[in-house]
């Protein structure tokens, strides 16, 4: 069973941060208001019939209403800090962008630093923190709007899928434009301007999150310390790993070895 660790309601949003434990499944299951996840900690599996989908930390994850599916949960504990919205707060945002009205899931560093950022004031909740909230949901959805229609132009080039696996198995490595469109057989300019427009993100960007993801594993799996995983992941040495940890997550590593060390 998860475990709600805080709830807030204001201006038409429900927030909670829920913990959700290890093997947990949940059967297929509705849910009638409109929704997005943000996924803080831990990686699921989403079934939507057809596809199962991996949902990784600094993602964010987008429930239409009257949306059906089933969650696994597998074999790591998850933390997800949820948004729901009503019905009069949806009228409002189909005006301006139909983010909303479909299932889809993004990760970009900006969604990232935004995800975190109303996390950070959903637990600082201080007397400006519900507006500073209400105010980063309307930017993290706008952000989310441009992104899906930066990557709906046009489907993505199967080179662009290897792209993106070469940069998973050697994100901790020095990696260098070259390197990447050899292995692929593009151009370094058209390789850019590509990756970029497919996946809302540069190829540094998009780096740099793969390593922060690996290190975010690594500080709340295990006891290393934090100068070892720095250097596992690709930083130059544990000041680098702070600084760009902290720039997408909200909390430095420490913190958030505090905040999400397993049992």
């Amino acid at each position: 069973m998860k475990h709600i660790l805080k709830i807030q309601e204001l201006a038409g949003f429900t927030l909670f941060e829920a913990l959700y434990p290890s093997g947990l499944k949940q059967p297929r299951h509705t849910h009638t208001l409109a929704s997005f996840s943000f996924v803080l900690a831990g990686s699921y599996l989403e079934n939507h019939g057809r596809h199962v989908r991996t949902r990784q930390p600094s993602t964010i994850v987008l429930h239409p209403p009257q949306e059906s599916h089933a969650v696994d949960f597998q074999n790591e504990q998850v933390r997800i800090l949820s948004v729901q919205v009503d019905f009069k707060r949806l009228a409002y945002i189909r005006e301006h962008s139909i983010v909303l009205d479909s299932s889809a899931s993004r990760r970009t560093e900006t969604i990232a630093w935004l995800g975190h950022r109303i996390h950070r004031e959903f637990r600082r909740a201080d007397t400006v923190s519900t507006l500073a909230i209400e105010g980063l949901i309307f930017e993290i959805l706008a952000e989310v709007s441009r992104s899906h229609a930066a990557t709906s132009e046009g489907k993505s080039p199967v080179w662009l899928k290897q792209a993106r696996e070469f940069l998973h198995d050697n994100f901790s490595e020095s990696l260098i434009f070259e390197d990447v469109a050899k292995a692929v057989g593009v151009h370094p300019v058209h390789l850019s301007r590509v990756f970029r427009e497919k996946t809302g993100c540069t190829m540094g960007e998009y780096v740099r999150r793969l390593r922060v993801e690996f290190a975010c594993r690594q500080i709340s799996a295990t006891e290393l310390p934090l100068c070892e995983i720095a250097l596992a992941a690709g930083f130059a040495d544990q000041s680098h790993l702070t600084k760009t940890f902290k720039t997408l997550c909200g909390l430095t590593p420490s913190e958030y070895r505090k905040t999400f060390r397993k049992s």
